[in-house]
């Protein structure tokens, strides 16, 4: 499977989110692992602690959560690339993640302040999101088996496990769904512009 250099960077950022919090865990502060200080602890985020918003994207602690996770969001990522790549710019692919990751978890804070959360598929959910309107612009259609396929990931991988949260998937497609209508538009106004 021939990855994109976007695609290629994302995984080995998943992967190394896992290898720090594994690495930090043995680190404290006050008798609390670092890990934790780096994942989104609602509670904390709701009282400043907003670096947890784009730390808990990359960051994984050392469990089987964790370690599910990330082999999850990887396996994901390396999936998907080819569709990321063909719709996104190198630019765009890594804005586009961050983005839609970050609005991910600023919706999961409705979850309520005693939820703690990590993982990159709000940002993968808002690529993917991004690739059903960057279509329907380009091509001035839905495409009901895009449509299908996206419903059909977002269900499953959202509501499978009770540990999931779909907060942020769906955060992360709704944000998704705008940047990728943009990047539609502007590949429409200059076919070199993607």
């Amino acid at each position: 499977m021939e990855l994109s250099d976007q695609g290629r960077n994302l995984i080995y950022v998943v992967l190394g989110g896992l290898a720090i919090g594994t690495a930090l865990a043995f680190v404290g502060v006050d008798g609390t692992p670092l890990t934790s200080l780096l994942l989104q602890d609602n509670g904390r985020v709701m009282t400043g602690w907003v670096w947890q918003l784009a730390t808990s994207i990359v960051v994984a602690p050392p469990n089987v959560l964790g370690l599910t996770d990330v082999a999850f969001n990887a396996m994901a990522l390396a999936w998907l690339d080819s569709l990321f790549s063909l719709t996104y710019s190198r630019k765009q692919y890594y804005a586009v993640f961050l983005a839609t990751g970050i609005a991910g978890n600023v919706l999961s804070l409705a979850n309520g302040p005693g939820v703690v959360s990590f993982g990159a598929s709000g940002g993968i959910f808002g690529l993917l999101a991004g690739v059903v309107s960057f279509d329907f612009v380009t091509n001035r259609r839905l495409d009901p088996g895009l449509m299908l396929w996206f419903a059909a990931i977002f269900i499953i991988s959202s509501f499978l496990f009770s540990y999931v949260d779909w907060i942020a998937h769906l955060g992360g497609a709704l944000l998704g769904l705008g940047l990728g209508y943009a990047a539609g538009l502007r590949r429409g106004e200059d076919p070199l512009a993607a």
